[in-house]
């Protein structure tokens, strides 16, 4: 009796995670999280020096997934050009709406408009408006499971920090301090497990 035996392969998936560089946002010390502000002249310098960091990798990535954030898309910009390859906006990258109501403003205004609101946000509690913690770690593990789900098998992804903070949290289980701007880690996953490969600027609790 003859038996045709199929070979099933497991192909892993390379995810090559950015962080974009400073942005006007952190020079005019204003919150961020979803203010949408540019990159600065030195947050560009950053991102070129980590484009070309990554493109000395013998990987070959397929395509920039970048958040719709204009700090993030911009250093998407500089690394598609750099590694000659597409980008695709991925709402799921966008930064943690931490701030709420303060977002945009700067230190000075929001303590002028809303000083209550600046406590709350100075001791990590909800702030009006803002993504809570569960919701946001949800957002994360939903961004994972379709990044999986995509017909790549190696992908930049450009976000943010707290969003790869959360990251090394809720998929890895380790706990790092920050991303340092144009930080990056690039993880391989197998079986819905994740190994860090490489990792730049990344500090660790």
């Amino acid at each position: 009796m003859n038996v045709n035996l199929q070979l099933y392969i497991y192909e892993t998936m390379k995810i090559l995670f950015v962080r974009h560089g400073e942005s006007v946002d952190d020079v005019e010390d204003r919150y961020g999280g979803w203010a949408d502000f540019d990159l600065t002249g030195r947050g560009k310098e950053q991102l070129i020096e980590t484009a070309e960091k990554i493109s000395s990798f013998s990987e070959k990535f397929e395509v920039v997934l970048s958040s719709p954030l204009k700090r993030a898309f911009q250093a998407s910009e500089i690394l598609a050009n750099q590694l000659d390859i597409d980008i695709e906006v991925f709402e799921y990258l966008k930064e943690r709406n931490l701030n709420g109501i303060l977002t945009g403003l700067t230190r000075s205004e929001a303590n002028q408009k809303y000083p209550e609101q600046v406590a709350t946000h100075n001791n990590w509690e909800y702030v009006d408006g803002s993504e809570r913690t569960e919701d946001f770690n949800n957002r994360v593990r939903h961004a994972i499971k379709y990044l999986l789900k995509m017909e790549y098998n190696s992908i930049i992804a450009v976000t943010h920090g707290i969003f790869m903070k959360a990251f090394y949290k809720e998929m890895m289980h380790l706990d790092i301090n920050k991303v340092d701007d144009g930080g990056f880690v690039l993880v391989e996953e197998n079986d819905s497990k994740f190994e860090v490969l490489k990792e730049y600027r990344i500090e660790y609790a």
